[in-house]
């Protein structure tokens, strides 16, 4: 028992820079997708919901379906 130990201590370094790696991994792939319109379609409802964001929108009309029954 002692000597797992022992191995996971030694390669704490290893495990670090893994996470590291993943992180990045993680955050380039979250990145890259707002580049494509998909990504910029998922937050239509969002946006023509909020009272903030809503006047970035020109044509109001067009988002009506994406519109909350509440509001």
């Amino acid at each position: 028992m002692k000597s797992i130990i022992q191995i996971l201590a030694d390669s704490q370094k290893v495990f670090i820079n893994f996470t590291r790696i993943a992180i990045f991994i993680v955050m380039a792939w979250i990145g890259g997708l707002k580049a494509f319109q998909y990504e910029a379609d998922g937050i239509v409802p969002f946006v023509a919901n909020s009272p903030v964001m809503s006047f970035f929108y020109n044509h109001p009309e067009e988002y009506k379906a994406h519109k909350s029954i509440e509001l």
